[in-house]
């Protein structure tokens, strides 16, 4: 009765001060905060920076650092002020009895010490962590249920934490190579997002328990989890995740027969048969849609097709999808899908190309024995084979610039053959014309009849070819003015006849003159003397 005594008072003391406690109004707002920061981060972030931090408790601070890191997650802000928030939310939370906030607390420390480089080992202790503080969770603050944005009890927050915490630690786990311990994690997340609907989470387990299994060369278990997620896929109506399941499937595949070298040949090519098939079934599910994640997964078929080509020896498909691999990631494109590309234009002969790809592959660090020594060696032979080749050229360019020269001097030559040819004959025309002007000139005035009719003709004449009758007469000094005037008549083509009648002298006595002149020049054909030695000289106008 004493002790029922005691502990009647005791409880009354509890509820008297129960009854007097009253929330902190900054209490109150941190609730509100976390129910909504995840739909609206900018606002919560406003409201947090708002707050005092000096005016709040212990418990209070580190519930504001602990959601303000959050933000700054969601915000894609600094991780290290993040980080340091978390910090000194964990000094508090590990030593408190809010196994939920310590739970979030190494979850959010998880999750930014991964994108600080923290490595597997610190990601992992972070999620153990969390799962153990989860587990000894038994109630959450009233306001979380409350304040929540959707219907929502202390039980379900307590689960959703838990449950995203098995499935990141079991992906922590396979990622690290504890395939088993990853899939007994993997498999509570998948079959409780699997009874809550909650589609797009259950689908993410789904494949991740796939690759596990697949890791441990238990393929009918890794289908069936992958046509699970598909199934989530095709219900919440996404693309990107439709077309994850037929690039998981192509590359489970690739990967039996890349590790199953025991199967027969029929059962390999087979392999690498359905990896097509599947791969392109994948590609028209993501069709032409521009966005991010389908874009990834586009590239990722499109590697996979490069591989199974190369191993069926299908080099045109091949090529054909390595290069829209490599024309999108350039000098970044995986070291395996360079190496198909080199096989690839090496079967098919294309030296250039196989080169190109040789030498990217020789700048890969981590080379692969024997085929990095086969590929330097193409490489060198490559090299040596274009040194010949450039010394050859250069000999050839050497002999071409001399063939060059000379056939433009040839060319030169020809050219101005050609002109003085054209010269000489336009200058023959010249004088031709001149000559046949002379002569016409010459009959009109013959045709006037005038008294003065010889020295107009004999002016036409010295006009035409000026000096001509002076050089004459210096050559021969023995010829009378007579005879030169007989002479250049007959030059312009007048018969004895005419000569006479422009001369006034007889036909004999003409005829006499012309005998005189062939004696004192010595010449036959006395028109062709002048011609040659003074109508076809300089001594004549052009």
């Amino acid at each position: 009765m004493k002790k029922l005594f005691i502990l009647s008072i005791a409880i009354g003391v509890i509820f008297a001060s129960c009854s007097h406690y009253v929330p902190s109004p900054h209490e109150d707002t941190l609730y509100q905060v976390e129910c909504f920061l995840q739909v609206k981060p900018d606002s919560a972030m406003k409201v947090l920076e708002s707050l005092d931090i000096t005016q709040l408790s212990e418990k209070e601070r580190a519930h504001h650092n602990l959601l303000k890191a959050q933000t700054i997650g969601f915000l894609r802000g600094n991780q290290v002020m993040a980080d340091s928030l978390l910090d000194e939310a964990e000094k508090y939370y590990s030593k408190s009895d809010d196994k939920y906030h310590e739970a979030m607390t190494y979850w959010q420390k998880s999750w930014f010490g991964g994108l600080l480089g923290y490595g597997h080992q610190y990601i992992l202790d972070c999620r153990l962590k969390a799962l153990q503080a989860i587990e000894q969770c038994k109630h959450v603050d009233p306001r979380q249920v409350q304040y929540s944005l959707i219907p929502t009890d202390e039980q379900n927050e307590i689960d959703r934490m838990k449950y995203a915490i098995h499935q990141r630690l079991g992906m922590s786990y396979s990622s690290s190579g504890y395939q088993r311990e990853g899939i007994k994690h993997l498999l509570l997340s998948e079959q409780y997002y699997d009874k809550q609907k909650r589609y797009n989470l259950h689908l993410a387990s789904c494949y991740m328990l796939a690759n596990a299994y697949t890791a441990l060369n238990e393929f009918d278990s890794s289908m069936f989890y992958l046509k699970k997620g598909l199934k989530s896929a095709e219900i919440i109506g996404s693309m990107a995740e439709c077309g994850y399941y037929y690039y998981s499937a192509a590359e489970f595949s690739l990967y039996r027969y890349e590790t199953q070298t025991e199967l027969g040949e029929n059962e390999r090519l087979q392999l690498l048969r359905y990896a097509v098939d599947e791969s392109h079934k994948g590609l028209e599910i993501l069709g032409d849609t521009d966005e991010r994640m389908v874009n990834a997964y586009r590239l990722d078929l499109y590697e996979n097709l490069t591989r199974a080509y190369c191993f069926l020896q299908e080099y045109d498909s091949c090529i054909y999808y390595g290069t829209k691999v490599f024309d999108f990631y350039g000098d970044k494109t995986s070291e395996f899908q360079l190496k198909y590309l080199y096989r690839a234009y090496k079967a098919l002969g294309d030296t250039e190309k196989t080169v190109l790809f040789a030498d990217m592959l020789l700048n890969v660090p981590n080379g692969h024995g024997a085929e990095q020594k086969a590929i330097a060696e193409v490489k060198d032979e490559y090299d040596h084979k274009m040194e010949m080749q450039r010394i050859e050229n250069e000999q050839y360019t050497k002999r071409l610039q001399l063939y060059l020269i000379v056939s433009v001097l040839v060319i030169v030559i020809l050219l101005l053959w050609l002109f003085i040819s054209r010269l000489r004959t336009e200058n023959e025309r010249i004088r031709h014309r001149n000559y046949e002007n002379l002569q016409n000139r010459a009959r009109r005035i013959y045709s006037d009849k005038k008294d003065d009719s010889k020295k107009r003709i004999m002016s036409e004449f010295n006009a035409t070819y000026p000096n001509v009758i002076n050089k004459l007469k210096a050559d021969y000094p023995d010829l009378t003015s007579d005879e030169v005037d007989i002479w250049v008549l007959g030059l312009l083509s007048f018969r004895i006849k005419e000569i006479s009648l422009l001369t006034g002298y007889k036909d004999s006595t003409v005829l006499k003159y012309r005998t005189n002149i062939r004696k004192k020049t010595g010449a036959d054909d006395l028109n062709d003397l002048i011609r040659a030695k003074y109508i076809d000289t300089n001594h004549f106008k052009k």
